[in-house]
């Protein structure tokens, strides 16, 4: 065999592994990274797992109908590297708990946001939960949550 042939189907492999990696992590794709919004409602399940740990909540939207939310959170790892075990998770994000979600929205309107932070009653996950997003995920001064 001889070198060109080696080269060009290295590259391509390569390539093609590229692609895959990238379109796993295009989270810019996917969520307007420009925009952020609240949303109080109620957990209804929490899973830590890889790639990445999940929040579910039903929200009451502005016609009083119950709207079923998803969050993609970082993965368990970051997310004990920052402090935050798989029990002390399990035990605040508990179904039933009252939350505040903050994050970046699907930009086709679907009812899933990548996680900014969590806020309940006396807690929060704020600490760089989304796995390299900034923490300043809070809405502007004087925002309130979005119809929620």
């Amino acid at each position: 065999m001889s070198f060109k042939p080696v080269v060009y189907l290295s590259m391509l492999g390569f390539m093609m592994v590229s692609v895959s990696l990238f379109a796993h992590h295009g989270t810019g794709v996917s969520y307007d990274m420009k925009k952020t919004i609240a949303l109080k409602g109620v957990i209804t399940k929490f899973v830590y797992t890889n790639p990445h740990a999940q929040l579910y909540f039903d929200v009451t939207d502005d016609k009083g109908n119950i709207v079923h939310w998803a969050t993609e959170m970082s993965n368990p790892l970051n997310l004990q590297a920052l402090g935050h075990g798989r029990k002390e998770l399990m035990e605040k994000l508990a179904p039933g708990t009252s939350v505040t979600v903050y994050g970046s929205p699907s930009k086709v309107g679907s009812p899933i946001v990548l996680f900014g932070k969590a806020v309940i009653a006396d807690w929060c996950l704020c600490n760089d939960a989304r796995g390299g997003a900034p923490d300043d995920v809070a809405p502007a001064a004087g925002a309130a949550p979005e119809g929620r």
